[in-house]
């Protein structure tokens, strides 16, 4: 019922609506007495009215009507701006901050609307300074994002160089994390030959690898301005590797943004990971040193190929002294790299092993066995002419085709060619006897292999 009687009521109506029904209402006074004076007057005594008096009537309603234009106009005036300025204060509500609402009076309306729009001003100004707030911290979120990233990649580089990765999967992770880290900006690794004059494109992410890699540049050419030329990038980065105290190559990183700087921050990372850089190279000088001052192959446990160079030259030298024979055995295994595609590293590791055991068996403790290569093996046999190492050549021979791939459980019929050589006979120096054995190798190779070559 409450309901129904709103309704029906002038609560829900518009100031529109109701102004309408206030000027009706004001309306009605003048018109009743207009009604109430020409009931009273004017009917009962039309007959006296006449002339002059008739016009004072007229005059008098008109003056009514007037009168009750003035108050509608009145009432308009007020009402209007208060309508308009709710339209406007709606659409305000709605999101449209921008929107102003033009009602210039010197009455209360006047100064609800500076009040409105001083409001809308603020809420204006207080959007900015969120906006603004809001891309700042957007900023801040990508800088923290990208030093999360970096320390990520950083401690990913460090289990690769401490797990003694290869050198060039090293290299190639840490240029990939820092073209990820730089938002996929061009990135490009220039290392130093061996004679630290030339410097080689070596490693590149986000760069036509066909037109730059293996890129040639002069120590004096690894400046900012050159390398953008070069590389046809407008902003560019070059951050120098030293290894071992020497310069060894530049991380590069460039992009051709448009008013774009490299910042302090970004700098300081590159820097990280150039020495990053700078401590995988130095540790693969330290590893290849080592590996040269080794003795012992990892793989059969026999000597490596400098210590058996080393010590032939000296069996050499003792039996030119003394005037004693000292033979050379090169034994290389057949068809070893189609066993190796067949069975896989771990078998052919396997493989080498039991050579490399059949070899160390058949010699006596004076004699030196080693694996040169990854196929090839050597015994040095001092006192021992040719004919004695073609004995022990043979015996060899023989072990490995009747035996080898029973102990490897081996389908195939493994065998071996072997080049016999002597001092002083096929030479004076371990480069000659080497050198001998391996033309005698490639010979028993092209007569069917399996066989031992004098």
């Amino acid at each position: 019922m409450l309901n129904l009687l709103k309704k029906i009521s002038m609560v829900p109506k518009g100031l529109r609506y109701k102004t309408m029904i206030a000027f009706s209402l004001m309306s009605l006074i003048p018109i009743l007495v207009c009604a109430w004076v020409v009931i009273t007057y004017i009917i009962p005594n039309i007959n006296l009215f006449c002339g002059l008096t008739l016009g004072n009537i007229s005059f008098i309603l008109f003056i009514c009507i007037v009168i009750s234009m003035l108050g509608f106009y009145i009432t308009k005036e007020m009402i209007d701006p208060v309508i308009r300025m709710a339209e406007d204060a709606k659409i305000i509500a709605e999101g449209d901050i921008t929107k102003d609402i033009d009602i210039i009076r010197e009455d209360e309306v006047g100064d609800l609307s500076k009040s409105l729009n001083m409001m809308t001003q603020k809420i204006r100004e207080n959007m900015e300074e969120l906006k603004t707030y809001g891309e700042r911290t957007k900023l801040i979120n990508l800088e923290i994002n990208k030093k999360v990233v970096a320390l990520s990649g950083l401690l990913q580089i460090g289990n690769l160089i401490s797990s003694s990765k290869k050198l060039d999967s090293i290299l190639n992770f840490i240029t990939q994390k820092v073209s990820d880290i730089e938002n996929n900006s061009a990135v490009l690794l220039i290392l130093a030959g061996e004679n630290l004059k030339e410097y080689t494109a070596a490693y590149s992410c986000n760069i036509e690898e066909n037109k730059f890699f293996g890129l040639k540049l002069k120590q004096s050419e690894l400046s900012s301005d050159i390398l953008a030329g070069r590389l046809g990038l407008k902003n560019i980065a070059g951050i120098p590797i030293t290894a071992a105290g020497k310069l060894c190559g530049m991380l590069v990183v460039g992009n051709n943004e448009k008013d774009f700087i490299f910042v302090d921050d970004e700098k300081e990372l590159l820097k990280v990971f150039a020495k990053q850089i700078s401590i995988a190279l130095e540790n693969n000088i330290l590893a290849k040193k080592s590996k040269e001052l080794a003795i012992k192959d990892d793989v059969t446990c026999l000597y490596n190929y400098n210590y058996m160079k080393t010590r032939l030259g000296e069996e050499i030298k003792r039996a030119l002294t003394y005037q004693r024979p000292c033979g050379y055995l090169l034994v290389d295994i057949d068809d070893f790299k189609n066993f190796y595609i067949t069975y896989g590293e771990a078998k052919s590791e396997e493989l080498l092993k039991e050579v490399g055991a059949i070899l160390q068996g058949s010699v006596i403790e004076i004699d030196k066995v080693g694996r040169l290569s990854d196929d090839k093996f050597a015994v040095i046999l001092p006192e021992k002419n040719k004919r004695q190492s073609a004995h022990v050549a043979e015996e060899i021979r023989k072990k490995i085709e009747g035996n080898i791939d029973k102990l490897i459980k081996s389908d195939n019929k493994l065998t071996v060619s072997i080049g016999v050589s002597e001092n002083p006979i096929d030479g004076s120096t371990a480069d000659e006897l080497m050198e001998k054995a391996e033309r005698l190798v490639r010979n028993a190779k092209s007569l069917g292999k399996n066989r031992v070559v004098v």
